[in-house]
């Protein structure tokens, strides 16, 4: 091939890419997934916590339960103490009978007050008394 037929074969080419390249072909849509709301269900909507409360609204008859014994029934606005709602924390407090205090080295029942206030990053906790004090930790009045 000559210089002439090689340089036409370039241009026809990049003409070819030009016009190709610039043809629209429509995006392919989405499928939209449409939801009808019931009537006969209620809506419950947690709104912002604020503090140690959640709050909320429940528009039409509803019952929310939380915790196994702390319920809210009918409708409009609830709140909810976040103390109440249980967490891992809360379930190790039920599962081990001794809580310690990493920050003060002493430890307490786990349904007390001085366990519950202690903060989850000095939690520590223990099956046996025995196990609290080999850790290092001393027992306060509350323990038995």
């Amino acid at each position: 091939m000559n210089k002439k037929g090689m340089f036409f074969s370039v241009v026809g080419g990049i003409v070819f890419g030009f016009f190709a390249g610039s043809v629209n072909t429509p995006p392919q849509e989405m499928p939209i997934e449409r939801r009808t709301i019931r009537p006969e269900i209620s809506i419950v909507e947690f709104q912002k916590i604020s503090g140690d409360t959640l709050k909320g609204e429940i528009s039409g008859p509803a019952r929310l339960l939380w915790g196994g014994e702390n319920m809210v029934e009918g409708d409009g606005e609830f709140q909810i103490p976040l103390g109440q709602v249980p967490n891992e924390n809360g379930i190790k407090l039920q599962l081990f009978p001794y809580t310690g205090n990493a920050k003060t080295g002493k430890f307490y029942p786990s349904d007390s007050y001085f366990a519950r206030g202690t903060e989850v990053r000095h939690r520590r906790f223990f099956r046996t008394k025995q196990a609290a004090m080999e850790a290092g930790f001393i027992p306060t009045k509350g323990v038995e």
